[in-house]
C-alpha cells in the first residue's frame, strides 16, 4: 500500500544552489527567470541574498532542467550537488532589524551622516524605531546623539576587552 505522502514526494519542490559570478547574482536570477518563462519551466521562487555572494537559491522540481536552463546564462557557473533544506536558508527569508546585532556598551563607527568616521559608545537602543543613542569618544562633552541603526558599524562588542586611550 502506498501512502499519499509517498505519491506526492516526486512533485514536491526542492531548493537548489547555483554558483554564480560574484556581483552578478541578481543578473543571473533575472536571466534564469526570463529563460524559464520562455521555456515554460516552473521555478516557484528564486532567492538572491546580499549576505551570500556568488550564490543564487532556486526552488524547483528537477535539477537536470535547471542545469539545462543555466547553460545559456553567462553569469551562472554550475548547479551544486544536493538540495538545500529550507532550515539552512530560512534566516535569509526573515527580515532582521538593523539594531538586532547591536548591544548597549558596544563601540561603533559612524558610517553615514555628519559624524561619519567617528567612534562612539552605544548607550541606548530603540528597537521599534531601529535607532540607537551613542556618545562620541572624541567630544569634549558627552552629548547623546540618536542615529539610525544602519548608520553605524560595530567595531568592538561590549564583552570584548575595550582599551580606551
Amino acid at each position: 500500500m502506498v501512502s499519499s505522502d509517498e505519491t506526492t514526494n516526486e512533485s514536491e519542490t526542492k531548493i537548489f544552489s547555483i554558483k554564480t559570478q560574484v556581483g552578478k547574482e541578481q543578473n543571473a536570477a533575472d536571466l534564469l527567470s526570463s529563460r524559464a518563462q520562455k521555456s515554460n519551466i516552473e521555478f516557484p521562487s528564486i532567492l538572491v541574498t546580499p549576505e551570500l555572494r556568488g550564490y543564487v537559491f532556486v526552488e524547483g522540481y528537477d535539477r537536470e532542467r535547471l542545469k539545462d536552463v543555466i547553460k545559456t546564462i553567462s553569469f551562472a557557473r554550475t548547479v551544486l550537488e544536493g538540495d538545500i533544506p529550507i532550515g539552512e536558508i530560512e534566516h535569509f527569508l526573515v527580515p532582521t532589524s538593523t539594531t538586532a546585532k547591536i548591544s548597549e556598551g558596544d563601540v561603533v563607527e559612524m558610517i553615514a551622516g555628519p559624524f561619519r568616521g567617528e567612534t562612539a559608545k552605544v548607550t541606548h537602543i530603540d528597537d521599534t524605531k531601529e535607532e540607537i543613542t551613542v556618545e562620541l569618544f572624541e567630544s569634549v562633552v558627552p552629548i547623546p546623539i540618536t542615529v539610525r541603526g544602519e548608520q553605524v558599524r560595530v567595531i568592538k562588542r561590549k564583552d570584548e576587552d575595550i582599551k580606551e586611550e
